[in-house]
């Protein structure tokens, strides 16, 4: 019997002398240069859902799991958390702290982990901005031991690297941003009334599943004799542009208290709304949703339901220049 106690103390000295000589905390850090301004790169970074809709390196390896928002993104004190069942994405949350200077500082939590610090360094360089992306915790005495023989910095280096490489053509995407002043205009809907289809798809497939619902249920309000409000309209009510898909429906509006069955209805409240009325091809649109994403964070509001309203029949317009989307985002 003394023979075993005297093992377990011998095993607890050399964990204890393990600890002595174990890291106290670590340290990750990686860079990169981005052709865009410091301003827009410092309020892109302290957009936590533009970090798992766009650069998360841990996003695609679990495009599923759970996520919870709370607060106004690039807010300080906004929040972002996951739930996954896949070991290496787990459990957490993110905080957006403040930004200071040339610092943008965050909060990770991981579930039973206790927390670290998150940090960008951003500096201005020739035309764009060089992003430091690092992360520091601190690590219990008890807990040093073991760090002795892990390479914490070598096994989280590559998402880095990964989560970098896909930020810095996000953010010189919009960078890119032809110098339009897109005309912004604030109105005020009424209560609306639609019809239609709604699905999850990739971008791929977005162009056939409208012409292919909108031919339909033009077909079924002309044979019931319901007389559509506008052109045909989408709801967005995702747009993952990371995972390249969308949560969607293909709706026509109609006038409020229709009922149309074999298609699903959706309603909107009285609301104020944000107009860019958008000339050119679909897939340049994203301009315009840029311009407008900036025009919510710089004023303050909270983004709900994206319509759009697609006015002229690419069919009998055959110059993409003269194409009219009326893009409209429901706000608070």
């Amino acid at each position: 019997m003394k023979k075993v106690l005297y093992v377990v103390l011998g095993l607890v000295a050399i964990y204890f002398v393990l600890c002595l000589f174990g890291p106290s905390s670590v340290k990750v850090e990686r860079s990169i240069s981005i052709n865009a301004s410091k301003e827009l790169v410092q309020s892109q970074l302290a957009d936590l859902k533009f970090f798992h809709d766009s650069w998360s390196p841990w996003t695609e390896k679990d495009s599923a799991m759970k996520t919870t928002y709370t607060g106004e993104m690039g807010q300080p004190g906004s929040t972002y958390a996951w739930e996954s069942d896949k070991e290496d994405v787990g459990k957490g949350m993110m905080i957006y702290d403040k930004t200071v200077n040339d610092s943008v500082l965050q909060t990770l939590r991981f579930d039973g982990m206790g927390d670290a610090k998150v940090y960008f360094i951003t500096k201005a360089e020739n035309n764009g901005t060089n992003v430091t992306w690092g992360m520091m915790f601190d690590i219990g005495f008890f807990g040093r031991g073991p760090m002795l023989f892990m390479n914490f910095e070598k096994q989280m280096s590559p998402d880095y690297e990964k989560g970098l490489s896909k930020l810095k053509p996000a953010l010189e995407q919009m960078a890119a941003v032809p110098a339009v002043d897109y005309e912004i205009k604030e109105i005020q809907w009424q209560a609306k009334t639609f019809y239609g289809k709604k699905e999850k798809l990739s971008f791929d497939k977005i162009s056939a599943f409208f012409g292919e619902n909108y031919s339909k249920l033009g077909a079924e309000l002309g044979k019931t004799k319901i007389q559509p409000v506008g052109m045909p309209k989408a709801i967005y009510f995702s747009y993952d542009e990371q995972g390249k898909s969308t949560e969607c429906a293909a709706v026509m509006e109609v006038a409020n208290g229709t009922k149309l069955s074999g298609w699903e209805k959706f309603e909107t409240p009285a609301s104020k709304v944000l107009l860019i009325e958008y000339y050119g091809p679909y897939e340049k649109s994203g301009h315009a949703h840029y311009a407008m994403d900036a025009y919510i964070k710089k004023n303050g509001l909270t983004q709900g339901l994206v319509l759009e309203e697609y006015v002229t029949d690419p069919m009998t317009e055959k110059d993409p220049s003269k194409w009219l989307t009326n893009i409209f985002y429901i706000v608070e």
